[in-house]
């Protein structure tokens, strides 16, 4: 009976390549952290009863994140028209035109959001990718915190 060893390289090569397919093979399971609105008191210049709020997103994972670009204001579908002939809160940020920008963990982008004034709260989904290429969205139900409520949490958060 003939048993063939092994070199080193050899194994060392199979075992690179299995460490690579499984990191290519991982779930893309993003953490990120969608912030609770602030009002900004400013109307939107063109829809009626429509306000501007900023939304933070944060990656509060251990690797980085790509979001899409935060230059441009984003809107409900609604506000132009109803979306299927129902009224939907819901925004949507994605890679549709916009570029992508590289989050590392523990940073974030602010996002300008615009809702009708109605609407105490909405929902928020952000579309993220990672460096494979992989997408996933997330999804979160946001409530818009006042002026006066911001600087209240924020005491609260400095005396802690």
């Amino acid at each position: 009976m003939v048993v063939k060893r092994f070199r080193i390289s050899t194994l060392l090569i199979f075992t690179a390549l299995c460490a690579g397919a499984f990191v290519m093979l991982r779930p893309f399971e993003p953490q990120v952290r969608v912030f609770d609105p602030v009002d900004l008191e400013r109307y939107h210049g063109y829809y009626r009863n429509a306000k501007i709020y900023e939304v933070s997103v944060v990656n509060v994972g251990g690797h980085a994140i790509w979001l899409p670009d935060n230059s441009e204001l984003y809107a409900a579908p609604t506000l132009s028209s109803l979306a299927c002939g129902v009224k939907t809160n819901q925004v949507f940020v994605c890679f549709d035109e916009q570029s992508a920008k590289r989050v590392e963990p523990g940073e974030g982008l602010i996002y300008q959001i615009c809702m009708f004034e109605a609407d105490a709260s909405f929902e928020v989904e952000v579309e993220v990718h990672d460096w494979r290429g992989m997408s996933k969205t997330i999804e979160d139900y946001v409530y818009v915190l006042g002026a006066s409520e911001v600087s209240r949490v924020a005491r609260v958060v400095l005396d802690a």
